[in-house]
């Protein structure tokens, strides 16, 4: 599994209800790696595989903080995520009282996607044209781990 990694203002935040609206990535953006989402890259993992799609914290498969409510793979902008973090369990708690303190000092939480390259574009191999996306990630850091 590869990892890709993001940093975006968050969308919307619901501190009563514990729930995260944010990019998990973007389309049509040269990334680190020089690859590039192509929009609707993602639609036929999430159709198919949404229940299986976890949220982790630092894609540690052991640190399950939350789950997806949504995952809007039609945005035009990137992989618009709704996710319910896990309140009542101390891991999931920490993470989201982290993400809502950078968010309240206006500092980008940073997200990264867990997944395989299924199809890249035959005359363009930067362009990835299909995902197979298997969880994505809060970060506590920076840079992916």
């Amino acid at each position: 599994m590869d990892f890709k990694q993001l940093s975006y203002s968050l969308k919307d935040l619901d501190e009563t209800k514990g729930v995260v609206i944010a990019y998990a990535n973007a389309y049509n953006f040269k990334d680190a790696d020089e690859d590039i989402s192509a929009y609707g890259s993602f639609e036929k993992s999430v159709n198919e595989n949404f229940k299986r799609i976890r949220v982790l914290k630092d894609h540690n498969p052991r640190e399950m903080i939350g789950v997806p409510l949504s995952i809007d793979t039609k945005d035009t902008y990137g992989l618009l995520t709704t996710t319910q973090f896990n309140l009542n369990k101390p891991l999931g708690k920490d993470m989201f009282t982290d993400v809502k303190l950078m968010h309240d000092n206006g500092l980008n939480a940073e997200l990264s996607i867990g997944y395989k390259v299924m199809r890249r574009d035959e005359k363009n191999r930067n362009l990835i044209t299909e995902y197979k996306l298997m969880e994505y990630s809060f970060l506590s850091s920076s840079a992916c781990q």
